[in-house]
């Protein structure tokens, strides 16, 4: 739907409109109308160029508009990674793409996904609040965008926890960056006032393959996030 017309445009057009019903009324051999002056004819075509331009640009504003819509849709508000419909977007368009490209080269391509839960946030939010919370949430992420490569997709899936998407990256690689970036997060301070606030995280890694499911990968790699929780606690 798009939207109405403003004043200048809705002018605008209705000028135009008219003028050219007067200047085709003038082409067709059955009409008697009146012909156009060489002056009424360039002012036609002028106007026509103008509202070709005007419409144009508006087209532009609102394809603008809804990409930032798009944007806004799959974007974690307080931590500007995406969440989680765009991390399962993300995904399943990365799953479908290893597919392809598979059956193109019958060579199996595939990934990782890193699951990431913070420990003992909850402590944080009651302990300092809940502003304390969202910085410390907005300092992973930071983090997490900081320490992956551009092809990556890091997002906030809710509350405490987050995802990076790596494709093109095999279990053995993704086991490695799953440890280097635990160990970075939990060298991370939050620095909270007169307070230095630890952070302290466990990291899962999951390799996948093209003919895989989303839904069970995700749950694979919430296992294995919260078996290596289990290991850290010990």
């Amino acid at each position: 739907m798009t939207a109405p017309l403003d004043g200048p445009s809705a002018r605008m057009y209705a000028e135009v409109a008219g003028m050219l019903a007067r200047f085709n009324g003038a082409l067709d051999p059955a009409n008697d109308a009146e012909e156009l002056s060489p002056t009424e004819t360039t002012a036609a075509l002028k106007l026509a160029l103008v509202a070709m331009t005007e419409a144009q640009k508006r087209i532009e504003r609102q394809q603008m508009r809804i990409a930032e819509l798009e944007s806004l849709s799959v974007t974690d508000e307080l931590t500007g990674a995406m969440n989680r419909r765009g991390f399962d977007m993300q995904l399943r368009k990365s799953m479908a793409h290893q597919k392809r490209h598979s059956q193109e080269t019958d060579e199996q391509h595939g990934g990782v996904v890193l699951m990431i839960d913070l420990d003992r946030f909850k402590a944080v939010n009651d302990t300092y609040g809940h502003a304390a919370g969202d910085e410390l949430l907005r300092l992973v992420a930071g983090v997490l965008t900081r320490d992956v490569r551009a092809s990556d997709t890091v997002a906030r899936l809710g509350g405490d926890e987050f995802a990076v998407l790596m494709p093109d990256l095999d279990a053995e690689d993704g086991l490695t960056r799953a440890r280097r970036l635990e160990k970075r997060l939990n060298s991370t301070r939050l620095s909270w006032g007169e307070l230095v606030l630890p952070v302290s995280a466990s990291v899962g890694a999951v390799s996948f393959r093209p003919q895989d499911r989303p839904a069970e990968v995700l749950n694979r790699a919430d296992e294995i996030m919260y078996r290596r929780k289990a290991e850290r606690r010990a």
